[in-house]
């Protein structure tokens, strides 16, 4: 990774594909195997509404994130005391603005320092950024939005940015879905507080090894990267009318971790077999006066 001067300590305290809420969040998240590693993640972030008008809605936020693996050590051929813990802390921006003819525009940029931090150092490989930017029109005929864009996160594992397409229309007072990528759910509301849910998404981190990790007895620095595509259910009960705590239950359909050089080429494939996935967490939403149209 190209050297930059750290100039700015991140403050800790998203779900991610948020630009639908601010809210206030703790959450984890439990990948069981049999085989290589379990991942357990903990998470908890704020995005506060700085600005939140009929016209526009600016935030600042922050997140942190605890992941941590425990390797199978039979199934891994070399010491992984290296790359058992990986915590990250972020800083984020969001603006998003409507427009004419009932188009919006969004925007994310965020600085996240990602690291198992066994040197004593914040080395400048530890410090990532993500941004994301979509444009969105509404449909009033159908209750219906069309989302389209592109983003750049660690959060999926992945070096590149990736295409923010989705579709999602609200069909009645029960039935919501949004199809598209990275994220597709449908929806049924039962009692207005109850919620269920199926969906297909992207999941994963990415952790910067800022001290070196010997596999086959040769030192190496980069990165660990983990990419999932998660289908599952969940439920979510609303409460105290800001309140809601989500259950989730899923199996991975397609599951990779790689140890990456500075370049992003491979040293290491965990050839790491689909699993279940499990997600529990509570949120308090902000009013967002922006985007009050209740389509998904």
């Amino acid at each position: 990774m190209k050297k930059v001067s750290i100039f700015l300590m991140l403050v800790m305290v998203s779900w991610s594909y948020a630009q639908e809420t601010d809210d206030l969040y703790i959450q984890s998240e439990f990948l069981p195997s049999d085989e290589v590693t379990n991942i357990y993640r903990l998470q908890a972030g704020i995005a506060l509404p700085i600005i939140n008008n009929n016209t526009e809605k600016f935030t600042v936020g922050g997140n942190l994130q605890n992941t941590t693996l425990n390797y199978i050590d039979e199934d891994v051929p070399f010491e992984t005391g290296e790359i058992e813990t990986f915590n990250s802390f972020g800083l984020r921006f969001t603006y998003e603005r409507n427009l004419r003819n009932d188009w919006s525009i969004f925007a994310m940029q965020e600085s996240k320092i990602s690291s198992n931090f066994r040197d004593d150092n914040i080395a400048s490989e530890d410090l990532f950024f993500n941004a994301m930017l979509t444009l969105s029109k509404y449909n009033g005929r159908n209750n219906s939005m069309l989302t389209f864009g592109a983003a750049y996160d660690i959060k999926y594992g992945l070096y590149y940015p990736i295409p923010v397409i989705t579709y999602a229309r609200r069909l009645n007072d029960n039935w919501a879905y949004k199809v598209g990528v990275p994220d597709s759910r449908v929806k049924y509301t039962l009692a207005n507080n109850h919620d269920f849910e199926g969906f297909a998404t992207l999941n994963g981190f990415t952790g910067n090894i800022n001290d070196e990790v010997e596999v086959y007895k040769e030192d190496y620095s980069g990165t660990l990267r983990q990419t999932s595509v998660v289908l599952g259910l969940g439920y979510n009960v609303h409460f105290w009318e800001k309140f809601s705590a989500t259950a989730q239950g899923g199996y991975t359909a397609y599951n990779r971790m790689q140890i990456q050089d500075y370049s992003n080429n491979e040293i290491y494939d965990f050839d790491m077999s689909n699993s279940f996935y499990f997600n529990v967490g509570v949120k308090y939403t902000f009013t967002n006066k922006t985007n009050d149209r209740e389509v998904y």
